[in-house]
């Protein structure tokens, strides 16, 4: 989790692979202790995760038939236009780009394995509590070093000077929008393992309160405070936009849900977390380190200032003519040359900065369902957890559900943090919280640990 973000958020083809290498060499060895009878799979487990894992199946064999060589007359029903543009052959594949797909096959296997990781090794708490700390604390490194090369002028990346992003934090990402990302879905781990330590009675004697702000001080929660708001600071010091907006949005969306649901867990407490977020981190800290240029920036964006929309406009094309089958995953870059116009002539687009139709168009409208169906299934287990626990790790975790999946609704219309492997990587991971063992937390002790 924490070497992901680390070589340019892995996106080059090399760390790509090294991804893939490690979460497939961490998967294999638990399938060897489980062949050995040393680990299990929780009571249920199957049962439970079935229908994301059926998805996520159907997905990768969807993008691995894409890469099939198959009989002309075959791709000529199934996609007319990709059979068009392909060169004369007995048998041509689905994708327009059979290499580039492949590589989007590592890419997407590398996201399941961390799926079935993240909910088979995380049926304990204090498992689940230090997975959110490893993902809080990778996020405030990558802040805290962003920050660091932006306000020194030394700026480098992974061992290598920037050449993009000068002057704004990127943390080791190329792209702020991604460091921006990031930093998002660190803050959600950060807020839900605070929201799960939330408890405790302060008394209302002078004595009692000073105790109770000693052992605050003293406390892991101040350590997470703190990470907290440096991450926020990092990411007003990338000066994104939709980063900052999408935060924003993602906080009040998935803290009204906990307000709305808080039935066991203190509401007042709840509260005043979310507001001392907003407030404090966004007001105060933010006005330190800049959050007006990110305002300014925000007033200043027009239609004919960003060629963005435009590229989301011409991509409509690609949905409409690979609709069913798709260009083959990863094949924007190839395709869009084809529906791109005039005016936009001499720009390089490598992703259209909108992941909905990037997926669409590369997966076609079936599979791109599929993926979203994922999401939803993790939204509704992420209500349910809300809705019916008393646990406060559980309304910790079911709120870094919420909060991943709301900014990845949002900044996903304008951007392409998805196709990014570290982004795409940790947005799975932390999904895949909606699915653990929460009933067996009642019962640790009758499972071997590994």
């Amino acid at each position: 989790m924490v070497w992901a973000p680390l070589p340019f958020g892995s996106n080059r083809p090399w760390a790509t692979a090294l991804l893939f290498l490690f979460t497939a060499l961490l998967l294999a060895g638990w399938l060897a202790l489980y062949i050995a009878g040393r680990v299990s799979a929780w009571p249920g487990y199957w049962r439970v995760v079935r229908w994301p894992l059926l998805l996520l199946g159907l997905l990768q064999l969807w993008v691995f038939l894409q890469t099939l060589p198959l009989p002309r007359l075959w791709v000529e029903w199934l996609s007319p236009r990709a059979a068009a543009l392909h060169l004369p052959a007995d048998r041509v594949p689905l994708s327009l780009d059979a290499a580039l797909t492949r590589f989007q096959l590592l890419q997407g296997l590398a996201y399941s394995a961390v799926f079935l990781l993240v909910t088979l090794l995380l049926y304990r708490r204090d498992r689940i509590t230090a997975f959110l700390w490893v993902v809080a604390i990778s996020g405030a490194l990558q802040a805290g070093y962003g920050t660091l090369m932006t306000l020194s002028g030394v700026e480098y990346g992974f061992f290598v000077e920037k050449y993009a992003g000068l002057g704004v934090a990127t943390g080791t990402f190329v792209n702020r929008n991604h460091l921006a990302g990031y930093l998002v879905m660190a803050l959600a781990a950060g807020i839900g393992l605070l929201i799960s330590q939330l408890g405790g009675e302060h008394g209302d004697s002078s004595r009692a309160r000073a105790r109770a702000l000693l052992t605050l001080l003293l406390s892991p929660k101040f350590l997470l405070r703190l990470l907290l708001a440096l991450m926020v600071i990092g990411l007003v010091m990338t000066r994104s936009r939709m980063g900052n907006l999408a935060f924003f949005l993602a906080l009040t969306s998935a803290g009204a849900v906990v307000l709305l649901c808080a039935r066991r867990i203190h509401f007042g407490k709840v509260a005043l977390l979310l507001a001392s977020l907003l407030l404090v981190d966004l007001l105060i800290v933010g006005r330190w380190f800049g959050v007006e240029e990110v305002a300014e920036r925000l007033v200043q964006t027009t239609a004919a200032s960003e060629s963005r929309d435009d590229v989301s406009i011409y991509s409509l094309g690609i949905v409409r003519d690979y609709f069913w089958t798709g260009s083959g995953a990863g094949t924007f870059y190839t395709v869009f040359p084809h529906y791109s116009q005039a005016a936009l002539q001499g720009e390089y687009f490598d992703h259209a900065h909108n992941d909905f139709l990037e997926l669409a168009g590369d997966l076609g409208v079936p599979a791109f369902l599929l993926l979203a169906l994922f999401v939803l299934l993790a939204l509704r287990r992420a209500f349910f957890l809300q809705y019916q626990s008393n646990s406060r790790l559980l309304k910790g975790t079911g709120f870094t559900v919420l909060m991943v999946a709301a900014w990845g609704l949002v900044h996903s219309t304008v951007d392409f943090n998805l196709y990014i492997p570290a982004n795409g990587f940790t947005c799975t991971a932390l999904l895949a919280l909606a699915w653990l063992d929460y009933q067996g937390l009642k019962g640790e002790n009758r499972r071997n640990s590994l």
